[in-house]
């Protein structure tokens, strides 16, 4: 089945790196959020640092496999439900779908602006 030009599996070979680096962070996250007192400063900072590595995702995306930006949106869709399967753990059930929803945007929107960051820069190199 093609989306947007692109099998599922080719959206799945290009992210799987990503996307099993996102788990295993999201792992360690609750366990450590479940088993000690979590800071909520270090959740803001894992959470921009997430933003920044899908970013690079999206770059690295663009770059090794030639996804256009369109198809860069998807990626970041899958990228960040990576994290979301921990969203029902600590939130209430009214709050899961507003922060997927919410969180798969910012995700993909990052990952976009690191493709277009390439775009922009390939210009020049």
């Amino acid at each position: 089945m093609k989306v947007m030009g692109k099998t599922l599996n080719e959206y799945f070979i290009a992210s799987w790196r990503f996307l099993a680096t996102i788990f295993v962070i999201a792992v360690i996250i609750v366990l450590l959020r479940l088993f000690s007192k979590f800071p909520s400063i270090i959740q803001y900072l894992l959470t921009f640092g997430g933003v920044f590595f899908v970013a690079f995702a999206g770059w690295s995306i663009v770059r090794n496999y030639g996804f256009n930006l369109k198809q860069v949106v998807l990626v970041g869709l899958l990228l960040s439900f990576g994290s979301h399967w921990s969203v029902p753990i600590f939130h209430r059930a009214w709050e899961v779908l507003y922060f997927i929803l919410i969180n798969s945007i910012i995700l993909s929107i990052a990952a976009v602006f690191g493709g277009w960051l390439l775009k922009k820069f390939k210009k020049y190199s």
